[in-house]
């Protein structure tokens, strides 16, 4: 007698490498696409296809459509999962979910999320300290942001003397440790994962390009029960479903949230794990689940990304360190301003798991510079 054939999902991300992991610990297989097409994602995966488009700019939805038919045939997925790049394009989460269920937080929420003007309308009725926002430039730039409506990855974030554009909006800057909070929600309920430091690696055109996080903060973790309760009083107005992350800045004397992103996040690789992995947390929550506890973390973990700061060739043999993900298939070319892979970390307490991941991003450099030269 054959085997029953294993679960599937469709999925799709700038980089869904994470999702594909997670899912194949769960026992179910990815159909996946995303931008990069590495190695890892394909070894995760069941089935992996690169989407045409190009980071942080987004998909050719056409494209997108046709590519999860040629996966989904001869196969009965299950659903839909998404990460990062579908914040700015609910139209086309609107017509993947016309052809299969969409697992996670539906279009119209993410519209309403990523609306600027709207979810300050929620912060505002949900009593949540949210930054001031604006369309037109502001009189005095110095202390204002723009910002990208449905931007994602910090790539897109300026300082406030960046001209005005129907896709940008402007924001107040909120000075403090940048903290966000992971948890998964069925509708207004939500249980939190954990709690993630993030840093910007910023270059002169993109002075707050995201850079990596550390966690799970051990505890005590500064205004932590007023970041719970804000987002408790968030899902009370806009109900959520699946994965989430909550970004805030610890101000002086209370946090203050930025953004909610409604999807699997950059920070997978600090939660997920054998034992407990994160898809199957985000797949519960879809079916009204929510779990009770959660084992304790056994070790600290950082991850972020490895950015080239010049021309960087990966020469054809090039292995990999076992420390990086998200690896180019060699050979292989970065100009600067490309993320050239993944690093993660891991040590006992958060200092060391930051230090670890910044000697190894260092030494990943040093070994593709020193290859190019």
């Amino acid at each position: 007698m054959s085997e029953p054939e294993r679960p599937s999902i469709l999925a799709a991300a700038f980089s869904a490498r994470q999702i594909a992991a997670s899912l194949k610990r769960a026992g179910i297989d990815a159909l996946a696409l995303d931008l990069f097409g590495d190695l890892d994602l394909a070894e995760a995966a069941a089935e992996s296809e690169v989407l045409h488009g190009h980071y942080p700019d987004g998909f050719d939805g056409d494209a997108l459509l046709e590519a999860l038919e040629r996966l989904a045939a001869g196969r009965s997925p299950v659903g839909f999962v998404y990460g990062a790049g579908f914040e700015d394009r609910p139209e086309l989460l609107e017509a993947i979910g016309r052809r299969w269920p969409i697992l996670g937080t539906d279009a119209a929420t993410q519209r309403r999320l990523k609306n600027p003007e709207t979810f300050a309308a929620l912060c505002r009725a949900a009593g949540i300290v949210h930054p001031e926002i604006r369309r037109r430039p502001p009189g005095d730039a110095r202390n204002w942001l723009s910002k990208q409506v449905g931007g994602a990855g910090g790539s897109h974030v300026a300082w406030g003397d960046a001209a005005p554009a129907e896709n940008r909006y402007y924001q107040r800057f909120v000075a403090g440790d940048r903290i966000s909070f992971a948890f998964v929600a069925s509708g207004a309920r939500h249980f939190g994962l954990g709690f993630t430091r993030q840093w910007a690696d910023p270059s002169a055109a993109e002075p707050f390009r995201y850079g990596g996080a550390v966690g799970p903060l051990p505890g005590p973790v500064a205004m932590a029960e007023a970041m719970e309760n804000a987002i408790a009083r968030l899902l009370a107005k806009i109900p959520i479903t699946g994965l989430a992350s909550a970004d805030f800045v610890l101000a002086e004397d209370e946090p203050v949230l930025l953004e909610v992103n409604a999807r699997a996040g950059a920070t997978l690789d600090i939660f997920d794990s054998d034992l407990q992995p994160v898809m199957a947390l985000h797949l519960d929550a879809c079916r009204g689940k929510l779990p009770k506890t959660l084992a304790a973390p056994q070790e600290c973990r950082a991850s972020g990304l490895a950015w080239a700061d010049r021309d960087i060739e990966v020469p054809a043999g090039f292995h990999w360190p076992d420390w990086t993900r998200d690896r180019t298939a060699p050979p292989a070319r970065f100009s600067p301003g490309e993320p050239i892979c993944t690093i993660v970390a891991r040590a006992n307490d958060i200092a060391a798991a930051e230090a670890l991941f910044r000697r190894r991003t260092s030494e990943i450099k040093i070994a593709l510079g020193r290859r190019a030269a």
